[in-house]
């Protein structure tokens, strides 16, 4: 499945390439630049479903049963962990860190809480332009409420008692490509590791690894995410992803630290392609008491 899953893939990219050769030899560079521009990051806009890239997991628990975590590969471990996190009814996690943008660096700091069937989200990016986000929603409802917030600093903002406005899981899932109830923003499988490295134990007694991802399929529901949270009206070209990630014994995630490069669309610069990095790390907590804010 996965060799044949990464044929057809490849043969997307050729058929595109040769789309591109075609077009530069009848109509010149920018013709061809066209094309690359309008439809062939479409290559990467994936219509694959994510259930296809993702592996069996009740396969991978079952090949790594009664293993330590050393002994089970990087991607195998993520699998497992990211499971376990899905099974938990108690989470936080708390996200840092900067994304540039043509030599522009902004903030981002972000919060997500499950707690008794309900999931809370705030996000915050700061700097020449602050924005500032919170989202709430309850396991069974069909719809997620979105706040907009005001006086925004580093890690806080003010927000409204009432909805900016109400949002279906369709339209939620549109803007930003995972359901609410995800904690990782991407699709990690045998399908979009491109490859791996165990690191050690570090000093807390807790596994680390390195995973690095394809710039696809990795990335189907995220790049709806920046694409939304950019303001772009295409979506980005990913370059580079690079995890980090810290485990305990119980595969419990701890951490995870991405580096990452992409190329996104500026529609004030006339939707140009602008280079941006992004470092960010997320913290994972479980099983504690949290409370879900509440303006």
């Amino acid at each position: 499945m996965k060799s044949l899953f990464k044929n057809l893939f490849h043969k997307r990219i050729i058929l595109s390439l040769v789309i591109v050769i075609v077009l530069a030899s009848v109509t010149g560079y920018f013709g061809a630049q066209f094309y690359i521009d309008k439809f062939m990051v479409e290559v990467y806009a994936v219509t694959e479903s994510e259930e296809q890239v993702r592996d069996d997991v009740d396969k991978v628990l079952k090949n790594n049963k009664g293993k330590l975590p050393n002994e089970i590969t990087p991607t195998d471990n993520f699998i497992i962990a990211e499971y376990y996190l899905s099974q938990k009814t108690s989470v936080k996690k708390t996200t840092s860190g900067t994304v540039t943008a043509a030599g522009i660096k902004q903030g981002l700091y972000a919060e997500k809480i499950l707690t008794n069937g309900e999931y809370y989200s705030m996000k915050i990016s700061s700097g020449l332009v602050s924005l500032a986000t919170r989202l709430y929603y309850k396991t069974g409802d069909e719809c997620v409420t979105y706040f907009n917030g005001t006086d925004i600093k580093e890690n806080s903002a003010t927000f409204p008692s009432e909805p900016t406005k109400t949002l279906t899981l369709e339209e939620y899932k549109e803007m930003y490509g995972s359901p609410m109830t995800y904690f990782v923003n991407y699709v990690i499988s045998s399908n979009t590791v491109v490859s791996e490295e165990y690191l050690g134990v570090n000093a807390n007694g807790n596994y680390e690894f390195k995973l690095n991802l394809d710039t696809a399929f990795s990335v189907m529901n995220y790049s709806y995410e920046i694409k939304t949270t950019s303001g772009s009206s295409k979506l980005p070209k990913f370059e580079k992803i690079e995890l980090t990630f810290e485990i305990d014994k119980d595969f419990n995630l701890l951490k995870l630290s991405v580096k990452e490069q992409y190329k996104v669309s500026v529609a004030q610069l006339g939707s140009m392609y602008v280079d941006t990095t992004g470092e960010i790390v997320d913290t994972f907590e479980y099983d504690g008491v949290y409370t879900i804010p509440r303006s």
